[in-house]
């Protein structure tokens, strides 16, 4: 288009280029780190009821010094019917009889229970402390864990649907710097939360801030590249993610407190609001948005910085040359607008059915390590190194391959990878394959990074990949609500993922076109025209 004969002409793969990408980036790590984070944070500890028997000292003085500690736990705690130790009953013992003594391991199964009233005891050998230990959310309280990570993935649905609109209306980088502020501000206050319900509430400011970085920081540098760097910045920003996956899992060997490892990844936000503050709003969105003369004094800014002496840019020519954008820029598109053009709707909801299925699959499995094994930590540095790699092996492949084949064969692999896990026990193998599932999704996702941009015009650029990642995050949401029908049909949860895979396989192989190395859309009447 005819921005992309501008861009050479203030450098288009500068010293400005490779500042901006590298302050993103390092930005996103930590950003990452957010997504998962309740994988740490909210870990559910093994755990039992508080009785006197084993965990009141002077209770325990008057117990026989014959009775070891496994007896005392027998006496103690009921069996379930797996043979394993109650998670939210004890025996009840009348007070000022703790222990007595015509009572046998033959006759304890006839004895009263209760639930806990005294509380819990947790297992702080893997994580000390986490928001289910600090608030007790076990037993009869375990359903607000799941509330809390959905008022996050909600608070993230709920940016993409406002921040889209900002993202177009008012600019890049008016919706970069306070959507980076706020994140810090939220992420700080999660950890110095005093009570659960101020926690939710800071999550899902969390949520609604990422979404504003992502949403004003990723078409900001892709509007800054030319077609043929557009994949690399695309895989940069999901590889940063994946290193904020990396470095969480890493930081959990180290740091086994929940609200210091919430500062630790917070606090450096602040710093990265303030080198926003350098990072000049995307000319392309300038000058569809009819503002040459803020255009004209950004991209003299970025020749300055890449050391390119430009001579011909003027007014008169930025103008003459993006006419047409111009034009086209005048009219202000809602998002019912979006679905009145027969092609740029098809597009829309092939994407939209496409970024449902990666939030499904990804937070579908990710955000349950737990059920895989008991090493949390391990469990968390891999999933980040693997997808890490997923994402630059489909740097490697997409340019070679190309953007609709890539996303059409990993989420048919998605598919057919993710039906083995429901029917194996936990264990190895499981991972195996639960890992290749999440991995063959990220390679999917990081190709819709670059094909989202590349399908839609800069006019609406911002709203539509707004609606778009917002149905990604109602796949988030409802992920783990699927996770629940395990109670009914174990397998039930993977068979509904395959399903979804598999057709949004075929969906994107049917309706959607190939773009690599074409130029991208700056007006819709580039989609209808042809």
């Amino acid at each position: 288009m005819a921005f992309e004969d501008l861009l050479p002409l203030v450098g288009h793969k500068g010293r400005f280029q490779i500042l901006q990408a590298l302050s993103l980036a390092i930005a996103l790590i930590f950003l990452g780190t957010h997504f998962l984070i309740e994988n740490i944070t909210a870990f559910v500890p093994e755990h039992r009821c508080w009785t006197p028997l084993l965990d009141n000292t002077s209770a325990l003085l008057n117990v026989s010094g014959n009775l070891n500690f496994s007896s005392l736990l027998t006496f103690s705690i009921p069996l379930d019917s797996n043979g394993k130790l109650e998670k939210c009953r004890r025996f009840f013992w009348p007070q000022g009889q703790l222990l007595p003594p015509n009572v046998t391991g033959q006759n304890l199964s006839q004895l009263e229970t209760e639930p806990c009233v005294d509380g819990w005891t947790y297992d702080q050998s893997t994580i000390t402390s986490s928001i289910v230990t600090e608030w007790d959310l076990v037993c009869d309280s375990w359903t607000l864990k799941s509330l809390s990570q959905s008022l996050f993935l909600a608070g993230i649905l709920m940016g993409y649907l406002i921040g889209g609109y900002l993202s177009d209306r008012f600019g890049r980088k008016r919706t970069l710097s306070p959507s980076f502020f706020t994140l810090a501000v939220s992420g700080t206050g999660v950890a110095f939360a005093p009570s659960f319900q101020v926690y939710c509430c800071c999550r899902f400011l969390l949520g609604f801030s990422i979404s504003g970085v992502l949403l004003g920081g990723g078409p900001l540098i892709m509007e800054w590249s030319m077609t043929q760097h557009r994949h690399l910045v695309a895989i940069m920003i999901t590889m940063s993610i994946s290193l904020g996956h990396l470095f969480l899992g890493f930081l959990t060997y180290g740091i086994k407190d929940w609200r210091k490892l919430q500062l630790v990844v917070s606090v450096p936000l602040f710093a990265f609001f303030l080198i926003t503050w350098w990072l000049p709003e995307s000319a392309r969105w300038l000058i569809v948005h009819n503002k040459c003369d803020d255009a004209l004094k950004v991209l003299r800014q970025v020749a300055k910085i890449n050391g390119v002496k430009e001579q011909t840019l003027t007014v008169e020519v930025l103008s003459s040359t993006m006419e047409k954008e111009l034009d086209a820029g005048q009219v202000h598109y809602t998002m019912l607008d979006l679905f009145h053009f027969p092609i740029l709707r098809t597009r829309i909801l092939c994407l939209s059915l496409a970024s449902f299925t990666t939030g499904m699959l990804f937070y579908g499995l990710s955000l349950d390590l737990q059920n895989l094994g008991h090493n949390i930590q391990m469990l968390q540095v891999l999933l980040g190194a693997s997808s890490f790699l997923s994402r630059f092996g489909a740097l490697l492949i997409m340019n070679c391959l190309g953007r609709r084949t890539i996303v059409v064969t990993f989420f048919l692999l998605a598919g057919l990878f993710i039906l083995p896990s429901a029917f194996l026990p936990q264990g190895i193998l499981r991972v195996v394959f639960a890992m290749l599932t999440i991995n063959c999704a990220m390679v999917s996702s990081s190709c819709n990074g670059v094909y989202y941009h590349e399908l839609l015009p800069t006019v609406v650029r911002g709203m539509s990949i707004g609606f778009i990642v917002t149905i990604d995050r109602i796949g988030a949401v409802l992920a783990p609500l699927m996770n629940i029908l395990k109670q009914y049909i174990r397998a039930m949860p993977q068979i509904i993922f395959a399903i979804i895979a598999i057709t949004a396989s075929l969906v994107v192989f049917l309706f959607l076109p190939e773009t690599r190395n074409k130029p991208m859309p700056d007006i819709i009447q580039d989609l209808e025209c042809g």
